[in-house]
């Protein structure tokens, strides 16, 4: 598949004709096209603010609970104390 989506890009063919050409469905066609992107090097959902120096981190939920937390607070923590209210709601 990987082949396909490269002759693709060099086809000047729309997504549709050349799956179509190759007896692939257009769905699957751009699922292969989306999973075989190359990576970006930039990890989605958190953006790196500069220019200032905080002295705190403030998350609130929905349900008014705020948390005031530390500058040095991991991303990974971070990420964790936002998704368990997601988890929690549902």
């Amino acid at each position: 598949m990987n082949r396909l989506v490269s002759q693709w890009k060099d086809s000047g063919l729309s997504q549709a004709k050349y799956a179509a050409q190759h007896s692939l469905t257009l769905v699957k066609f751009r699922y292969w096209i989306k999973k075989l992107k190359e990576p970006t090097g930039v990890e989605p959902g958190f953006v790196q603010l500069s220019g200032f120096s905080p002295q705190n981190i403030s998350l609130r939920y929905p349900n008014g609970v705020e948390l005031l937390l530390l500058t040095q607070t991991s991303v990974n923590v971070l990420n964790d104390l936002i998704h368990y209210q997601v988890r929690c709601s549902q």
